[in-house]
């Protein structure tokens, strides 16, 4: 059975193809795309120019530097015109190429779950549901692709947990990295020192959870319940604590900022949440 990441790897694999294709392209001989004094500009090729080196060989001809001269006519060579960045490149697009076959191929097979390019079913869904173990899928491809998975770029490794109920759960170190947790429910669970980054909270219950020294940059907790949730050490920039599609804020009642990472501005944003509380207020500086 074709697996999850075979799948994966498939698709990268095809995308690898085409950037070889292109570095193949790239290092072909290219025609000067300088026209010869007094000829027309489509008379340039290098066949056109080869001819008229042969036709001329009873014409005046003297070279100057790189250059042929007949008849006080200018041949270019396409050899000689090739410029240096363009053979820098080539190699670039090559070494892209290969790095990027290198990195289709060390896949490993997890669970067949969706076709190449479409999003998995929900966890809910799939065998054995809401387990813990399932928060492991495609880890190693959320964590170094974060931004991919979380816009959808790479839909085949996202994971959605809508639904799911992990109140209470030990999850310290989980990735969940890009992940859709918009409508689970991790009401005291234990998340530190993971990977959240680019993830999607919006409503998600995160009451009275610890979630200490776990990166949630460019998290979005739009209405989310975080009332007494820990968030001492964590990674909250560029974290949203707005207000989702209904118009509910984000609940930031009795929050812990202290030792939370996050800039002046991360911080002036949360301000504007008025659920903020007065304990908060102070830790984040609010004007």
């Amino acid at each position: 059975m074709t697996s999850q990441l075979d799948l994966i790897c498939q698709s990268a694999q095809r995308r690898a193809r085409r950037c070889r294709h292109c570095a193949m392209l790239a290092t072909l001989p290219r025609v000067s795309a300088r026209p010869r004094v007094g000829s027309n500009p489509s008379t340039t090729s290098r066949a056109r120019a080869t001819a008229a080196r042969a036709s001329s060989s009873s014409s005046s001809r003297r070279r100057v530097g790189d250059v042929d001269v007949v008849d006080g006519r200018r041949l270019v060579d396409s050899d000689a015109a090739s410029s240096p960045p363009s053979r820098v490149v080539s190699s670039v697009l090559g070494a892209v190429a290969s790095a990027s076959l290198a990195l289709a191929l060390s896949a490993c097979p997890g669970p067949a779950l969706a076709e190449a390019g479409q999003k998995p079913p929900p966890v809910r869904d799939m065998p054995g549901g809401c387990t813990i173990e399932a928060l492991d899928l495609f880890k190693d491809t959320r964590a170094k692709f974060s931004l991919e998975v979380g816009t959808g770029a790479l839909p085949e490794a996202i994971l959605d947990l809508g639904g799911c109920d992990y109140s209470g759960a030990d999850l310290d170190g989980k990735v969940l990295s890009g992940a859709i947790m918009s409508g689970a429910n991790f009401e005291g669970a234990i998340f530190t020192g993971g990977e959240a980054s680019r993830a999607k909270a919006v409503g998600t219950n995160f009451r009275g959870s610890v979630l200490r020294g776990t990166n949630f940059y460019e998290v979005s907790f739009a209405g989310a319940d975080l009332r007494g949730a820990d968030f001492d050490n964590a990674i909250l920039t560029n974290a949203r604590f707005g207000r989702d599609g209904g118009g509910n804020w984000a609940q930031l009642d009795g929050v812990n900022w202290e030792g939370a990472l996050l800039s002046s501005s991360d911080a002036q944003r949360a301000c504007e949440n008025p659920t903020v509380d007065d304990y908060g207020r102070a830790i984040l500086g609010c004007r």
